[in-house]
């Protein structure tokens, strides 16, 4: 997977660097017109590497501070239990809604696959089907009957990002265990025994790199049908609550819910559609949009389902989902995910409770006071308030010292909770922790001291996809579920409704009426100015001859000037095209330059982040762009030597499908060329493994139109070559040295 180039995709630049995309009478002239009048010179924009990519986060991420204003507005006003609860049911709606309809319920047929006697408890090797054929791989702790005779109490645990998915957790299930708790410890989907996309060489690797890479990857496909990558892994959560509650050790109401980190994010989105959860505990995730976006940014694919904040919701609306359940939320002051939004969520959250249960908003009086400088080194309850906090009471605040994860220091608090409230009559101050279950010492591979590895795996092979070849995997999944809900024949869109899909789908706003401005405007290195605060590098060739010419606009992914093969190959294109005696404008449409940062896998590309912090406001990167495309039109057809009748438009792969939206938006694109785009949609989700998708995938667009929808409507006014598949390589992020010397020569 180090060269992720398939068949003609990184030569499509160069393919148009020896003809030209655009009318074949153009290209005529082309070989007999004068040398058009533009720079070869690298403008300084293009140096200043991070610019555009920063403009377009804050921008974004002021959007975003709107919509989390506006909904603290609301919750603020909430003075009455009853207007809690109204405001809980809009909370579990607005987030069913968002991360699609669950599954029916089916049988589990779960199975024990092998037992391991521990010292107070026995680790049991089980499986059982969240959907028919999707297995789950999990453990089961169970205390020695010996000690507990009764139904027991019960544990549901979603370990975080670790590869080794349940076995990271091994010691933590095992403490739990040891303090009377039955424990069901599984691989979410893409870790440990599940990997959606195991490399075949490589056993327990990932051709997605990493469990957020694989979650990354799966999502892109229910997202084209308006599904979330979250709502696979809440459904397996809530099936392992059924197996729990039909287990004849365990008291079907006393099930609690643990999760750090990205199991945090499963446990808390669980816990707020699933009352049958009794006590929560969410560690290392729960903060505020409005201290993340600016900082981490938006993270997995479950943790950033589309339209989140525009639908009015933010982190506290996860913990007061579950009121008056009791819910830790677990932090530690050195976290990646910031603990001052921690901190926030939980004192919005604490007022919330308060209208269920008084003691969370607790009494003034005597406490211990957390110094700012104490705030590094010690454990702590409830800091985000000076009023004393019941132990009793529903909502904690448990933090602590360390980075993300540190969990060592505060598990006895996290225990007592736990035991507090789902083991009355416990000694909740003084949990058991045996000497071989040292949290200090432990990482994601040390498992339990005299326990063989072979005693956390469940299948033969280590992998579900080779031990059971007829299982399902969230790919094929889907694509039933696209067989049942998308019609093989899409009834017809007249251009106003396809217009209307369009803008509705992909958040583009942009209309011809709207100022854009070019500077400078005499040739050479230049940015184009719209909207609020919108600055696009781009290049401009002016023909020397006087009048009004015909202008084409050139997307390129990059500035011709970047320096790598890939400019180098628009550079020569971009003057090709000036050679036709044509008002030329090269255009990066945002973000620009592109970047590689945070990458979740290469096989997501290098906005893979950017178009999760899009999705969250409700608006897309091809969205975006599309804006950037009118605008740039805009620019062109007020010109003085332009033509506004003679307006053309030339790209390619990702760029190619932005055009293709843009142009039936705006019908003063009367040719456009493309080459090397997606041929529909509906290709994508036949793709085993998508790549470089993520910049041309619109939430829900399946369910509206598809790409076949946009050709038919330009009819004529289209140019299209080498249409590429979902199973084609999407990326245009490298060209082979081999081609570049091919066309040299």
């Amino acid at each position: 997977m180090a060269n992720f180039c398939t068949r003609n995709l990184c030569r499509f630049v160069l393919f148009g660097m020896m003809a030209p995309l655009m009318p074949a009478q153009t290209q005529t002239a082309a070989l007999q017109a004068p040398a058009s009048g533009f720079s070869t010179s690298k403008p300084q924009a293009a140096q200043d590497a991070g610019a555009g990519r920063a403009q377009l986060n804050d921008w974004l991420d002021s959007l975003a501070v709107r919509f989390t204003a506006e909904r603290a507005k609301v919750v603020a006003a909430i003075q009455t239990r009853e207007e809690a609860e109204t405001r809980q049911e809009f909370v579990k709606k607005t987030l069913r809604a968002l991360i699609g309809p669950l599954p029916e319920r089916t049988a589990l047929n779960a199975k024990t696959l092998g037992e391991t006697q521990a010292d107070g408890y026995r680790i049991r090797k089980v499986m059982f089907e969240s959907q028919p054929s999707f297995p789950v791989t999990a453990l089961l702790y169970v205390p020695d009957g010996a000690k507990f005779s009764t139904r027991r109490p019960a544990i549901l645990m979603t370990p975080g990002h670790y590869p080794t998915g349940k076995a990271a957790d091994a010691r933590m299930a095992a403490l739990f265990a040891s303090n009377g708790f039955v424990v069901l410890s599984y691989d979410p989907i893409g870790q440990g025994e599940r990997l959606q996309y195991p490399d075949p060489a490589h056993r327990d690797e990932s051709l997605a790199t990493a469990p957020t890479g694989e979650h990354g990857e799966a999502s892109l496909q229910p997202m084209l049908m308006g599904d979330t990558f979250a709502k696979y892994v809440v459904w397996d959560a809530m099936r392992g609550v059924d197996y729990l509650a039909g287990l004849p050790e365990v008291d079907p109401h006393r099930i609690g819910a643990f999760g750090c980190s990205g199991g945090g994010t499963i446990t808390a989105l669980t816990s707020a559609l699933d009352s049958r959860i009794a006590a929560i505990g969410v560690a290392c995730y729960i903060t505020s949009f409005d201290a993340l976006l600016p900082s981490l940014g938006p993270q997995d694919a479950e943790q950033s389902s589309p339209r989140v904040l525009s639908s009015g919701l933010d982190f506290p609306d996860l913990v007061e989902a579950a009121a008056p359940r009791p819910f830790a939320v677990i932090s530690t002051y050195d976290d990646m995910f910031p603990f001052a939004g921690a901190r926030a969520s939980v004192t919005e959250a604490r007022r919330f409770y308060g209208l269920f249960d008084p003691t969370s908003v607790g009494t003034p009086g005597a406490r211990v006071s957390q110094e700012p400088k104490k705030m590094s080194t010690e454990p702590a309850w409830n800091v985000d308030t000076t009023n004393a906090i019941s132990p009793m009471a529903r909502l904690q605040f448990i933090t602590g010292p360390g980075h993300h994860g540190a969990l060592a220091p505060i598990f006895d608090k996290i225990l007592s909770f736990f035991l507090r409230n789902l083991e009355p009559g416990a000694d909740a101050d003084h949990p058991v922790f045996p000497p071989s279950l040292n949290l200090a010492t432990a990482g994601p591979r040390s498992g339990i001291e005299g326990i063989a590895s072979e005693a956390f795996q469940d299948t033969a092979t280590g992998q579900i996809a080779s031990s059971d070849r007829k299982a399902e995997t969230v790919f094929t999944l889907n694509r039933k579920r696209a067989a049942e809900i998308l019609s093989a024949a899409r009834a017809s869109l007249n251009p106003a409704q396809l217009a209307d899909a369009v803008r509705a789908e992909t958040g583009a706003v942009a209309t011809a009426s709207e100022s854009a401005v070019l500077s400078p405007a005499t040739g050479g290195p230049c940015t184009l100015h719209h909207g609020v605060s919108v600055a696009l590098p781009c290049d401009l060739a002016v023909p020397k001859t006087p009048g009004r010419h015909p202008a084409i606009l050139f997307l390129v992914p990059e500035s011709i000037h970047a320096g790598d093969l890939m400019a180098e190959g628009s550079h020569a294109r971009f003057a090709a095209l000036a050679e036709a005696g044509s008002v030329v404008l090269a255009l990066t449409p945002r973000p620009s330059p592109p970047g590689t940062e945070g990458m979740k896998s290469p096989i997501l590309g290098p906005f893979y982040l950017l178009s999760l912090r899009a999705d969250l406001v409700g608006r897309t990167l091809l969205g975006l762009r599309i804006d950037d495309v009118i605008a740039a039109v805009n620019s062109l057809a007020a010109r003085p030597d332009v033509d506004p009748g003679r307006i053309t438009a030339v790209a390619s792969g990702h760029m190619g499908l932005v055009l293709l939206h843009a142009a039936v938006l705006d019908s003063r694109l009367g040719h456009v060329t493309i080459d090397h785009v997606l041929e529909s949609y509906r290709s994508l989700l036949d793709a085993t493994l998508p790549i470089g998708a993520p910049e041309d995938v619109v939430p829900g667009v399946l369910l509206h139109y598809d790409i076949p929808n946009l050709v038919r409507a330009l009819g004529r006014r289209l140019e299209e070559r080498d249409a590429l598949t979902g199973q084609d390589d999407l990326s245009q992020t490298s060209t082979p040295i081999d081609s570049l010397r091919k066309v040299k020569e």
